[in-house]
């Protein structure tokens, strides 16, 4: 049985014992309303008659009852009462609604009466049951001459009482009726709102909805149109550093987008409500794939779903197979450079000039190994030297020359291989076919500077600093605001896309906490500033 019809079941219950007790209280009310009613009629006519002096002066005469008796009928027809008896002292009764009742005794209790009070109580007497009042008649001296009692019937009562049945019952169709309306408008709605839905499907719907989205292995939101995240899972939660909720009952608060304290990009995405695809941002020392769509259903028009994918592990794997892929293309030059340099040599002793294969030979082993040692003596860091190594080889080969200038005091890099090969790599690359397209031009340059210095803002810290500069064209002034943003480029468009390098070296410097700088002389300068912890930094090299 769905909610609804439960809900509706209930509330008919509910209200149809509130009815009969409503209806119920209603008729005892009237009940004691119409006795009270007649307490006080019988106490004021009781009293009326034992002050009237004409009673005072038949009790006095011989024959009481042919003088009291027209009165009593007379009042009878009047009020409405059941009884009016005017009796003696000793309760013989004078007057009586039963003739035959006249000269027999009085059979309910004359005591109070007799002591001068009014009295009024329930009794039993030869008409029935009643509600009577009897006061005491008084000559002028104080005595006591005679009673007078007026009762009403309780049977004429309950009559009366009945005779308010009806518009009691009225009331309460009418209540019945407004509070059916009522539930079953609510049960209409509830219907609406559960899909017709039973409880338990309800609680395994809420079990499933928990379930999936707390083990999916995506980040899960959704924004309101008022700006807050009603939903939002423990895969989202672990992505954005966000402390999970505390367990227990009560309906939880959706908090607003502004309170989550999200990255910036993040933010802004969240608050546009624009459909989003794929787009990067990076949050602390992660790199996440954002994409935002319209709510569906019955959310249509009132939110948007946000999934977050993690892209750290990803872009370090990419990072690891672009280091490979760039010593491998380093190789591959250095290869065919050497494969040129042995053709030489082998060609100058077959024409037999062996001296000068052996000047030749020797002065090529000798610059490349100078290069090569140098870099190794003076960084302490391999995979930058080869990387390095074979970027110069690489350049050397499309025409450009490429200078690595070491400062003195270079420290070892506190970041993965795989990052540093990332931000190098895609510098070098940059500047090195910036500075080949500008050949024409300029003669074809890229100078690669790694230099160290204590840290001006921490001194418990220095910073190592790398500057790759090229003789290309720089970047327009107004793509410098942006030219770290994902599909931004100088270059035209290729089959493989573009503006993905230097998006993926922002990424990089902000996950170590440095800083990037672009600046224009006679082509483009870079310059990363890279903290590093005074404890890491090793002997320096003189």
């Amino acid at each position: 049985m769905s909610v609804a019809r439960r809900f509706l079941l209930l509330q008919l219950a509910v209200v149809a014992l509130v009815t009969v007790a409503v209806s119920l209280v209603l008729f005892a009310q009237e009940r004691h309303a119409v006795r009270e009613r007649a307490r006080a009629v019988t106490r004021a006519v009781a009293t009326a008659l034992a002050d009237d002096p004409y009673v005072l002066e038949a009790a006095g005469a011989p024959d009481p009852h042919s003088a009291l008796q027209p009165l009593t009928d007379r009042l009878l027809e009047d009020t409405g009462l059941d009884f009016v008896t005017i009796m003696a002292p000793d309760g013989t009764r004078w007057t009586h609604p039963w003739p035959s009742s006249v000269g027999d005794p009085y059979r309910g209790d004359r005591s109070h009466a007799l002591a001068g009070e009014v009295w009024t109580s329930t009794e039993h007497g030869n008409l029935g049951p009643s509600v009577r009042t009897i006061a005491p008649v008084r000559d002028q001296d104080g005595t006591v001459v005679a009673l007078v009692a007026t009762g009403v019937l309780l049977e004429a009562l309950s009559q009366q009482a009945l005779a308010q049945l009806p518009a009691v019952l009225l009331v309460g169709l009418l209540l019945l009726a407004a509070s059916t309306t009522v539930a079953a408008l609510a049960a209409r709605y509830l219907g609406r709102v559960t899909h017709g839905w039973g409880p338990e499907e309800l609680a395994q719907v809420h079990a499933l909805h928990d379930a999936v989205l707390n083990e999916a292995t995506e980040g899960l939101l959704l924004v309101d149109g008022a700006g807050t995240v009603p939903v939002l899972n423990a895969r989202a939660r672990e992505l954005l550093g966000i402390r999970p909720e505390a367990p227990g009952p009560g309906r939880r608060t959706a908090p607003p987008v502004g309170s989550l304290g999200l990255p910036t990009a993040l933010e802004a995405v969240l608050r546009s409500g624009a459909a989003v695809q794929e787009q990067w941002v990076v949050a602390g020392e992660r790199t996440l794939i954002v994409s935002s769509l319209p709510a569906r259903g019955a959310l249509a028009g009132r939110g948007m779903v946000v999934i977050l994918r993690d892209h750290t592990e990803i872009s370090r794997l990419s990072g690891q197979l672009r280091a490979t892929s760039a010593l491998a293309g380093a190789l591959r030059a250095q290869t065919h450079e050497h494969a040129n340099r042995m053709h030489t040599v082998v060609s100058l002793l077959e024409l037999g000039h062996q001296e000068e294969a052996l000047d030749f030979a020797s002065a090529d082993r000798q610059r490349t190994r100078g290069l090569s040692e140098d870099l190794l003596a003076r960084l302490d860091d391999p995979i930058l030297a080869a990387l390095l190594v074979g970027k110069t080889a690489a350049a050397h080969e499309r025409g450009v020359e490429l200078e690595v200038v070491l400062g003195p005091d270079v420290p070892r890099l506190p970041v993965s291989p795989a990052d540093l090969v990332t931000l190098v790599g895609n510098l070098v690359d940059n500047a090195v076919e910036a500075a080949a397209a500008n050949a024409a031009h300029v003669s074809p340059v890229v100078e690669v500077e790694i230099t160290g210095a204590p840290d001006d803002a921490d001194p418990a810290r220095d910073t190592a600093v790398i500057t790759v500069a090229d003789t290309g064209m720089g970047v327009p002034d107004e793509l410098a605001h942006r030219v770290f943003d994902l599909g931004v480029s100088t270059k035209p468009a290729g089959p493989e896309g573009r503006g993905v390098g230097l998006h993926l070296v922002r990424e990089v410097v902000e996950r170590w906490g440095a800083r990037i700088e672009l600046g224009n002389d006679g082509g483009a300068v870079f310059t990363v500033t890279i903290p590093v912890p005074r404890e890491t930094v090793p002997e320096r090299v003189p």
